[in-house]
């Protein structure tokens, strides 16, 4: 895998950031995290979907544990290599740009074409050529990053086995194949409602759990990869489990 920008480029001139790629994730999603017993039901439906014929043993439970627990968006999750894990280390290292192979043929995916043609729409001097020739990049700058699984036993567990399986040897899923491993893994457990559940929700289910458990802002900003630290507010200041926490250290 090569890490290098394209020839006489740096992450400053990155035309697919300069072209409005740079949003944050400001919706509300908060609203529609699942609390950590409602993740562990979803980790159920998903290793019931592991038993079908349709999934690998592997896949359901990568998939929501990656977006539910460490916080990756969709689109890191489908350019994910293993070449993108520092095992030694115990991270997953997003690159500032991965030229995208994961079409047929080796061709740029249908997913990067995509954002390519919504960039080349809003730059007036982008052209789809060159806007090609940046993707795969992450969202923003910043989300350029590594994230750390080495404090979470499942998640290794999880990045492990499907690392290991047979019949991977990087995600071999789009972004299409992702939102619909969430909704049937959803389906499949107990007491939950799959219609506001996406990947969006699993990432900010992730902010909401780390925020519950103390985590500060900038190390949140660091992980998620995000530019401005109101985003991280939304969850450290609406987390009614680290108030509780307070107050059981006072009383």
């Amino acid at each position: 895998m090569s890490k290098r920008l394209p020839s006489g480029k740096s992450p400053q001139k990155n035309p697919i950031h300069a072209a409005g790629r740079s949003g944050d994730d400001v919706r509300h999603s908060k609203e529609d995290a699942l609390s950590d017993r409602e993740f562990v039901l979803l980790l159920e439906g998903a290793r019931e979907l592991s038993k079908s014929d349709y999934y690998y043993e592997a896949d359901p439970e990568f998939v929501i544990y990656t977006l539910g627990r460490l916080g990756l968006r969709r689109g890191e999750l489908v350019h994910m290599r293993e070449d993108w894990i520092d095992w030694r280390q115990k991270k997953i290292v997003i690159p500032e740009h991965d030229p995208c192979d994961f079409g047929e043929g080796g061709d740029v995916c249908g997913y990067c074409r995509q954002l390519a043609r919504q960039r080349v729409d809003i730059a007036d001097e982008l052209t789809m050529d060159e806007a090609l020739d940046w993707v795969w990049v992450p969202k923003t700058q910043a989300a350029a990053r590594e994230v750390y699984f080495g404090h979470d036993e499942r998640a290794e567990l999880f990045i492990e086995r499907y690392f290991d399986s047979q019949f991977y040897d990087r995600v071999e899923v789009s972004g299409t194949a992702i939102n619909r491993r969430v909704k049937k893994a959803a389906e499949l457990a107990p007491e939950l409602d799959p219609e506001p559940l996406s990947p969006h929700v699993l990432r900010a289910t992730a902010a909401t759990h780390l925020a519950g458990k103390g985590m500060e802002m900038l190390p949140m900003m660091q992980m998620f990869g995000w530019v401005q630290p109101s985003t991280a507010e939304i969850y450290i200041g609406r987390s009614g489990v680290k108030t509780a926490r307070e107050l059981d250290s006072i009383y």
